[in-house]
């Protein structure tokens, strides 16, 4: 009884206690009229509504893209051929959602104009404002069993209250689960005629053909990237935010083709870089790595002479910033597959991806990149993800060990000459054997001696000589199999040949020699070529001659 009298004591007082910090509160309040003014300014302050809210289209001719779809459910509006099931298919913040409350709001409408509600009524104003019972959103991810289809099958054969029709957007609906989809057949198929239905996913292959059969099924595509800088672009004019157009690309990039996504990044770029957003602060923000930092380390990559250390000095500087090397090897790749388009003449900002003042820099910088090159780094890089993902690294330390090793072998690789760059010295050399460019016969005649040792000491089975000492001078080839005579016939020692040769028949034979001669200058070069190149050290003047029949 003693314990009892104790905690009555102790509840008395608590209460006691509330009591008089409830009646001490009300009484500051009270004698503190500029208090309590600014209290009640507080609550009726109206709260911040995010860009992605407060720019939401209300009508079909505002929505960004999605054409084909918006000028169908118009049409369907304007001839009154309401379907009872859509289904909207498309990635994430492109419109679905969107679209279905306008088209509520259109089926509804008292005042409607032409194919757009008037969004003045009392039925547009209820659907906008949310607090309308005869438009129902359902997210199929919170109600996904089979008793919520059920509650929804016994709800919807009642009629709208204050609507024409009742409308129920089911949003993610390729959540539901079997039992759902089975249960809902019937509503989809034989609706009752005061109600419609939009469903909308983003995964299509995961809703039954048995459902895709009932609804007409619309597909929303991604909004191109300049069509999302534009329309952001007109949203910081409205909110008198400026912004850089390089800002805007970064930006709608990152939003991956979603207006919604690209809002709310915008958004946020406001807050961090205030009313002047640029592109280095963006760049910045969202953690694009600098365009000089890939150009670099081509180059280092491409340049026979780069000392090792120096090679991996940009993996060491980020990961001594706490970068993420996955993603640095991954915009590697995308500078890698950018390169290569620019050195094809490809310029186009949105297929390439980046804005048009990187184009330009890019195209300055790479006039000596060899595509073959750039390519090859391309497949090793990409062959470098694969192995670490067989290799489940765990930690960026174990990632910095294998970029830095396959950095280093890529650059040994591009030490050797390549098949393009021979060719491409064999080309000029019948150039200016030809006479049309002598001068510089010599140079590129040491040039291709040099390929052609440096091959030949890399390949196994190549003759362990130097090259220089096989190959044969251009201007002396010799002969081909098969008896024809090369050019140093002409040039015999045998003081009686030009008399034989002073003839007609010797004119003829002169003439017939030198044709061949012509047609044999560059035979010599590409004999070297298969020898010293690909190791193969059989000379043609070596093989015997088949008897003629």
């Amino acid at each position: 009884m003693a314990s009892s009298g104790i905690l009555v004591s102790r509840i008395s007082q608590g209460n006691n206690h509330q009591s008089r910090a409830r009646h001490g509160a009300r009484g500051q309040v009270g004698l503190d009229p500029k208090r309590k003014k600014q209290r009640v300014y507080n609550m009726t302050r109206p709260a911040h509504l995010v860009l992605a809210r407060k720019y939401r289209p209300l009508k079909f001719s505002e929505v960004v893209e999605q054409a084909t779809a918006v000028r169908a459910l118009q049409n369907a509006a304007l001839e009154d051929r309401i379907g009872s099931a859509y289904l909207f298919f498309g990635p994430r913040g492109v419109g679905k959602t969107t679209i279905a409350r306008i088209l509520a709001r259109r089926i509804n409408c008292t005042n409607p104009q032409k194919g757009e509600p008037c969004n003045e009524c009392e039925s547009c104003k209820s659907i906008i404002d949310g607090r309308s019972l005869d438009v129902i959103e359902i997210d199929a991810a919170s109600n996904r069993r089979i008793e919520d289809v059920r509650e929804l099958r016994e709800n919807v054969k009642f009629q709208p209250m204050n609507s024409k029709r009742k409308v129920y957007i089911i949003d993610e609906v390729h959540m539901l689960t079997t039992e759902s989809f089975n249960a809902l057949l019937k509503t989809l198929e034989e609706p009752p005629e005061h109600a419609a239905f939009v469903l909308a996913t983003t995964e299509l292959n995961k809703v039954p053909e048995t459902i895709l059969s009932r609804c007409q099924v619309f597909t929303f595509r991604k909004v191109p990237l300049h069509r999302v800088q534009e329309y952001m672009a007109h949203i910081c004019k409205t909110e008198k935010i400026e912004a850089e157009n390089d800002a805007l690309f970064w930006i709608a990039r990152k939003g991956d083709g979603s207006v919604r996504d690209s809002l709310s990044f915008l958004e946020q770029a406001i807050s961090f870089c205030g009313n002047n957003v640029t592109a280095e602060k963006v760049r910045e923000l969202a953690g694009v790595y600098p365009l000089e930092l890939f150009l670099k380390l081509t180059e280092l990559l491409m340049d026979p002479q780069t000392p090792s250390q120096e090679l991996a000095s940009p993996v060491m500087e980020i990961f001594d910033q706490g970068g993420d090397l996955n993603r640095f090897i991954w915009d590697y790749l995308d500078h890698l597959r950018i390169l290569r388009y620019i050195r094809s003449g490809v310029e186009d900002s949105d297929f390439l991806g980046i804005p048009g003042s990187q184009i330009q820099n890019i195209k300055s910088r790479a006039l000596n990149f060899d595509p073959a090159r750039i390519s090859l780094i391309f497949d090793e890089i990409h062959g470098l993800l694969t192995t670490a993902f067989f290799l489940k690294l765990r930690n960026s330390y174990e990632s910095r060990i294998l970029i830095e090793m396959e950095l280093l072998k890529i650059h040994d690789r591009l030490k050797k000459p390549s098949v393009s760059a021979l060719l491409s010295k064999i080309q000029k050399l019948s150039v200016s054997l030809a006479g049309q460019d002598s001068r510089r016969s010599e140079d590129l005649m040491a040039d291709l001696t040099e390929d052609a040792s440096q091959s030949a000491t890399q390949q196994p089975g190549a003759g362990a000589g130097p090259a220089a000492s096989n190959f044969r001078s251009p201007t002396a080839p010799g002969t081909r199999p098969g008896g024809s005579q090369g050019p140093s016939s002409a040039h015999s020692t045998d003081p009686n040949a030009n008399q034989r040769n002073s003839g007609p028949a010797g004119a003829q034979n002169s003439g017939n020699d030198s044709q061949k001669s012509g047609q044999s200058d560059s035979i010599p070069i590409e004999d070297e070529l298969q020898k010293q190149f690909l190791g193969t050290m059989v000379d043609p003047d070596s093989v015997p001659h088949e008897p003629d029949e």
